[in-house]
């Protein structure tokens, strides 16, 4: 989802921007499998706010909403409810500054984890024991489905990565 939504408008008053938004990449179904918004650190947690929003958000068949919150406010469990019952996921990632933001929340419908490369962001590999790490919490998120995406791509460990957790997460 555009800035100009989740951080200058900061989800208030972007009905417009977001229908528009939306009506843009109607035209990308069926491949278009989830909208990421991703909200700045500054972005608190406001119920009413949430629930405005969410429900202003026009409706896509098959196309899930995915919310990437960065500020405490967001990794509690009113949050993870609200965003359950409004049926919008929340990202799990890595680095992550607050120890719940590396476990999936919100909606069990779909699940979506976002690594980083850590220690050093978009360049380290993760070790076997990080990836095992992953896989038990994909597994263990119950999600019917779930999306697992490497963003360490500087230095080309996404690739391996990836296909080292697919092995692990094979029944």
């Amino acid at each position: 989802m555009p800035r100009t939504i989740t951080h200058e408008s900061a989800l208030r008053h972007a009905a417009s921007e977001t229908n528009q938004f939306f009506s843009g990449i109607e035209a990308l179904q069926p491949k278009l499998g989830a909208v990421l918004i991703q909200l700045p650190p500054s972005l608190e947690f406001s119920a009413p706010l949430v629930r405005a929003f969410f429900k202003s958000v026009p409706k896509l068949s098959g196309v899930r909403l995915v919310c990437e919150p960065r500020h405490a406010g967001w990794f509690t469990g009113a949050a993870d409810a609200l965003l359950e019952r409004l049926d919008v996921s929340r990202a799990a990632t890595d680095p992550s500054a607050f120890p719940a933001a590396k476990r999936a929340g919100g909606s069990r419908a779909f699940g979506y984890f976002r690594w980083h490369g850590s220690p050093r962001m978009y360049y380290s590999s993760y070790s076997d024991r990080q990836l095992k790490s992953f896989a038990s919490l994909v597994k263990r998120a119950g999600c019917a489905h779930a999306w697992c995406i490497f963003d360490n791509t500087a230095l080309y460990a996404a690739w391996d990565n990836a296909t080292s957790l697919m092995s692990r997460l094979e029944p």
